[in-house]
């Protein structure tokens, strides 16, 4: 059921994404000649005026086919006879989509949810804001140069490619009306024990079941052969009931907490015992705040305030993490691709909650995944929809209009590129999700 449903969230966003493209070409008054629902061999189609509007055999995704797109054309109305500007028009018309899209989902997620606002109303022990003189009640503007849209993304983006060195923060101190830069040092956790898991939702468990839900790309689970869907029953021949028990017994009950162990494992029925599992240790930066979470008494302009600031949050997310792949903060192996969109997605939908938490939690997703797919297809790369944008740039300068053939050519590369990286994130993710 997760996984139809998750195919199901996919294959919308990606037709409103072909949606986009199909309005803004029948707006500028090119020739469409099919929109599709779904891909493969042809169902059924029907004729409406000039448009053939088809259902195809594989559920998943859409498109849109318009005249002189990939092959060069006389009609007057076809795409490659058409100005630059308007083929721009209809290019970017499908990741803008994408994101208005997003900004709806999260309108209606934090509409219900509530959301976090930069407000500070309490710190942990040793906080370093605290230390450096901040009060409950400021508001945190920025952190190292960067502006703090939704401190619950940003912080967190924030503090996964911490270094630890001396930063600058910039908050607005509400006893003295004005903004306040200070230096800080962020704090750093002691080091923990973990076995590299997220376990399943249990609202009957505050800290989780032991389900096993994501396998982390180094988690000495995932080497030593236990899988997704895998129940802990035991460490050490100790039951264990929850993953609030599995850290205690990993950090304070062991002696020796840095040597391997035994997991034993409830699969389909049956008990298998997983022996030489080295645990590992491991830390994480932190400011020691926590901000105001504003649910009660919000209106619909706080509800657009706060969805566009949580678009901006995730949409930098995608650029910063595409800046570490190259730096090398976040290994390529973590690259995710569309059997783990699958897999987060049904994730969600098989975990035990109520219904309307489930629908929520879809909202949010697709909207994490729809500016994903935005921002993403803006990227000068061949076959996205940037990279058309920069051809048109590109002609726009030079005042010659480059042939739909060679445009065709570099798509076709372009595919193949993207069909490679596809198989790549395949083997990142079959193991964590499969």
């Amino acid at each position: 059921m997760g996984i139809l449903v998750a195919l199901i969230v996919l294959s919308v966003l990606i037709i409103i994404h072909e949606m986009g493209h199909f309005f803004a070409a029948k707006a500028v008054g090119i020739k469409v000649l099919e929109f599709s629902l779904f891909m493969g061999p042809k169902i059924f189609s029907i004729k409406k005026g000039e448009t053939e509007y088809t259902l195809r055999l594989i559920p998943m995704g859409g498109a849109v086919r318009m005249e002189g797109e990939e092959e060069s054309s006389d009609n007057p109305r076809s795409f490659s006879q058409q100005s630059a500007w308007k083929r721009a028009i209809v290019i970017a018309a499908g990741p803008l989509m994408n994101i208005i899209s997003a900004f709806i989902f999260a309108a209606i997620f934090l509409s219900s949810t509530g959301f976090l606002t930069n407000t500070i109303t309490q710190f942990a022990e040793n906080s370093a804001l605290q230390q450096a003189g901040v009060e409950i009640g400021d508001k945190l503007i920025s952190y190292d140069g960067k502006r703090v849209y939704d401190p619950n993304t940003d912080i967190t983006l924030f503090m996964y490619g911490e270094d630890g060195s001396a930063k600058d923060i910039v908050y607005f101190d509400v006893s003295e009306n004005k903004k306040v830069t200070k230096t800080i040092i962020p704090g750093r956790t002691a080091s923990r024990y973990r076995l590299g898991f997220t376990a399943q939702y249990d609202a009957k468990l505050e800290a989780g079941n032991t389900v096993i839900d994501i396998l982390e790309t180094e988690s000495p689970l995932l080497k030593a052969g236990v899988k997704r869907g895998d129940k802990i029953i035991k460490i050490d021949g100790t039951e264990v009931f929850s993953t609030l028990d599995i850290q205690k017994y990993l950090n304070e009950t062991r002696e020796n907490k840095g040597a391997p162990l035994s997991i034993t494992v409830e699969r389909n029925g049956k008990e298998l015992v997983f022996e030489d599992i080295t645990p590992f240790a491991d830390f994480y930066y932190t400011l020691g705040t926590g901000f105001e979470h504003k649910k009660e008494g919000i209106n619909i302009f706080e509800i657009m305030g706060a969805s566009t600031k949580f678009c901006i949050s995730t949409a930098r997310n995608v650029f910063v993490t595409i800046k570490w792949l190259f730096s090398g903060v976040v290994s390529i192996k973590e690259l995710s691709g569309p059997v783990g969109i699958i897999g987060a997605v049904g994730s969600v939908v098989d975990t035990p909650q109520p219904f309307w938490a489930t629908l929520l939690n879809l909202f949010y997703l697709s909207s994490v995944i729809s500016i994903n797919l935005g921002i993403m297809n803006l990227i000068p790369l061949p076959a996205l929809d940037g990279s058309m944008l920069l051809i048109l740039l590109i002609e726009k300068i030079t005042g010659k209009q480059i042939p739909q053939e060679k445009i065709g050519m570099i798509s076709f590369i372009g595919l193949i590129l993207l069909f490679g990286l596809l198989i790549f994130t395949l083997f990142n993710d079959i193991p964590r999700w499969l």
